[in-house]
């Protein structure tokens, strides 16, 4: 009998001591406090990914968590009516933290503090590797972007046939003229992108820029008895299309890359002018090619579905065998339309060789004449783009 006494006292003081420790563990999950890192994260019914949602709660919010089931939070939100939801929230879109959740309901039950001197509990031992559930699905995947952008640009082909026009025609006169061809350096433009997000870390998506440049310069050319001026306009417009991918690897900020298809037109204005009438020749060449760019950025939410975005990045893009016309006109009502190719080359005059720019229907050849290609038209260069993003 006494045998059964003392193994009935310490059966009873094995179970008090497991439920003392279940106590402790119990009062030590209430006491965890999360915070919401998503933009907007699923309160669920049950503990999994298939499970009703209960309610969207917003970023930034504070939840009393009350256990923790495997990956799964089971938290207390307060509703603006001062009412409390009880659900299960995934592990992947909170952080544990030490700030204060929101006061519960009144009817809620508090959960129990956890004294500084109550022992934690231990980690359990390693086990093996469990299948990761899917990441849950970002609140609102659809976003439409529109944006300002601006950039440098190197058509250097460009800039060179209007200057060499100016100096050529300044030897031919034996004049020197007033001033130079400003160069074409900056493009400008819109783009407009629709993209849609995976996950909260990659966004795919598909976009159109209209993108252009140039300038004008007068240069006069004036000596005894004798006036006459000389305009020259280079200019591209250029509308790539693309599809391209942005990777956040830390919240808010993003890496993007993107290859597509550009159409660019280019053209040029060579307009002379005097006190007896005027004569120019104008002239536009397209083609089309591919390109590709790189940037990285940054995002900033300034309203529920509304993010401002900036981004800095390079851009490839150059093309050469560009088909057009040229017309040349003038006051008298001359005029010669030139169908071909538009075509860069060296033309000399004393011992001095001027590039010219034309579009022409064959390859240029004759005395004086060098250095005969295709036109390159160069539009790689830096770019900067801020805008806003939509979220559908």
């Amino acid at each position: 009998m006494r045998t059964k006494r003392i193994a009935l006292s310490i059966i009873m003081i094995f179970v008090l001591g497991a439920a003392f420790q279940l106590g402790a563990r119990e009062r030590t999950l209430q006491a965890v406090r999360v915070k919401v890192t998503a933009e907007q994260a699923n309160l669920r019914e049950r503990p999994d990914i298939g499970s009703a949602v209960v309610q969207q709660i917003p970023e930034g919010t504070v939840l009393a968590a009350d256990r923790k089931e495997g990956e799964w939070y089971l938290v207390r939100y307060i509703l603006d009516d001062g009412g409390v939801r009880a659900g299960y929230i995934h592990e992947s879109l909170v952080v544990v933290t030490a700030e204060e959740a929101g006061p519960p309901a009144k009817e809620a039950r508090e959960p129990l503090a956890v004294t500084p001197a109550e022992p934690r509990p231990k980690a359990p031992a390693p086990g093996p590797a469990r299948t990761p559930r899917p990441a849950e699905p970002v609140s609102r995947p659809f976003e439409f972007s529109v944006s300002f952008l601006g950039g440098s640009v190197a058509p250097a082909d460009l800039n060179d046939g209007a200057q060499g026009i100016i100096d050529h025609y300044g030897a031919f006169l034996g004049l020197e003229p007033s001033g130079a061809a400003d160069a074409v350096g900056l493009a400008f433009g819109l783009g407009l992108e629709l993209s849609y997000r995976i996950s909260p870390e990659l966004a795919v998506g598909a976009d159109i820029v209209h993108l252009r440049g140039g300038t004008t310069s007068t240069v006069d050319y004036s000596g005894e008895g004798f006036s006459e001026s000389l305009t020259v306009e280079p200019a591209f417009q250029a509308l790539p299309v693309s599809i391209n991918a942005r990777f956040y690897p830390g919240r808010g900020f993003y890496l993007k890359g993107g290859l597509g298809a550009y159409h660019v037109k280019a053209g040029y204005l060579y307009k002379f002018a005097d006190d007896e009438g005027w004569r120019q020749s104008k002239g536009s060449a397209t083609a089309w090619t591919f390109g590709a760019e790189a940037a990285f950025g940054g995002d900033w939410k300034v309203g529920r579905n509304l993010v401002f975005f900036a981004e800095a990045g390079f851009r490839l893009a150059r093309w050469s065998g560009l088909d057009g016309q040229d017309v040349y006109s003038d006051s008298l009502g001359g005029n010669l339309i030139e169908e071909g190719t538009l075509y860069y080359w060296k033309q000399s005059m004393d011992a001095s060789n001027y590039p010219f720019l034309f579009v022409r229907e064959g390859r240029p050849e004759g005395a004086g004449v060098s250095g005969v290609r295709a036109a390159d038209i160069n539009l790689s260069g830096t770019s900067i783009r801020a805008g806003l993003r939509f979220r559908l």
